[in-house]
């Protein structure tokens, strides 16, 4: 997508640096941040995320959250065994580096039951690399919806007010309740000194966590196009067109989307979609899309 984005602050959830990784904000946050792919690691790892405070915010309102998350398919969550008697546990495992020192939440959210479990985890010393795990208990309530849409979010939290906070912190599976979401969080965004760096993350069945699973760029790559593709410079032609009428310009995706994808260009206008191409209607001799295109299935 791109390797950093400056500026992102009110109004600008979504998906902006690395692919599957979506920054929420809730209501109306003040702190502004510039999301990118940075090289500073701990050993072992090539890239992290990073969140480079450029507008503080020293003071959250009740009703704001800054979080960055990942969401899950529910047919990819069977081996869960959620809302049966056999549900297993989880762990989560990853590398983190914050100028703020203090406790971070990290929470589960069922969407398809409106459930949640939150776990603490503590910066101990500033712009240094921790390793930090977190088991989070299986849930014998409520069982994922088996289909290709969001059953479960994993939520980084970065600041939040004390609408997320004022409770007390749901590290049991329990009904959602807002107040038990993030209480003890840290605001991270309070100076423009803070960064926050995260890699290696993982989750996986049981409660003990192993060492990070590499995988080829290959693999990951066809993982990610299922979400979003894009071209770039790229010129997709249609038939040739003589006196006006309408015709199209197919795209061949490089893997099949997770559903119908919203698709943009930047010549012609949508006309039709399918999950394994798009139609686009122009009135020019030669329908196209030309400079860069983007077909986006994501969660």
């Amino acid at each position: 997508r791109a390797t950093s984005v400056a500026n992102i602050g009110n109004g600008d959830s979504g998906y902006h640096v690395q692919d599957r990784w979506y920054v929420n904000e809730s209501g109306t946050t003040g702190g502004e941040v510039t999301m990118s792919r940075a090289t500073e690691v701990p050993s072992g790892f090539q890239y992290s995320m990073k969140f480079d405070c450029t507008t503080a915010e020293s003071a959250v309102a009740a009703d704001e959250s800054w979080r960055f998350e990942q969401r899950l398919e529910g047919q990819d969550l069977y081996a869960w065994k959620k809302g049966t008697s056999d549900a297993v546990s989880v762990t989560l495992s990853f590398w983190v580096n914050a100028t703020k020192t203090g406790t971070n939440i990290v929470r589960l959210y069922d969407n398809d039951n409106t459930r949640h479990i939150a776990k603490s985890y503590t910066v101990n010393s500033s712009n240094t690399w921790e390793y930090k795990t977190i088991t989070y208990a299986g849930d014998t309530t409520g069982v994922f919806d088996r289909d290709a849409n969001t059953s479960l979010q994993i939520l980084f939290y970065l600041a939040a007010g004390s609408n997320y906070t004022s409770g007390t912190l749901a590290t049991s599976w329990a009904a959602n309740d807002a107040t038990n979401a993030a209480v003890g969080q840290v605001n991270n965004l309070d100076s423009t000194s803070n960064n926050f760096h995260i890699t290696g993350i993982q989750l996986e069945l049981g409660s003990v966590a192993t060492e990070f699973q590499n995988e080829t760029h290959a693999e990951n790559f066809s993982r990610c196009a299922r979400y979003y593709e894009a071209r770039t410079g790229a010129i997709l032609f249609g038939y040739n067109m003589n006196g006006g009428g309408y015709d199209y310009s197919h795209w061949e995706f490089k893997v099949r989307k997770r559903g119908a994808p919203t698709c943009t260009g930047h010549t012609g206008t949508q006309q039709q979609v399918w999950v394994d191409s798009c139609g686009v209607y122009n009135t020019s001799d030669y329908p196209k899309w030309s400079g860069s295109s983007t077909a986006d299935a994501e969660l």
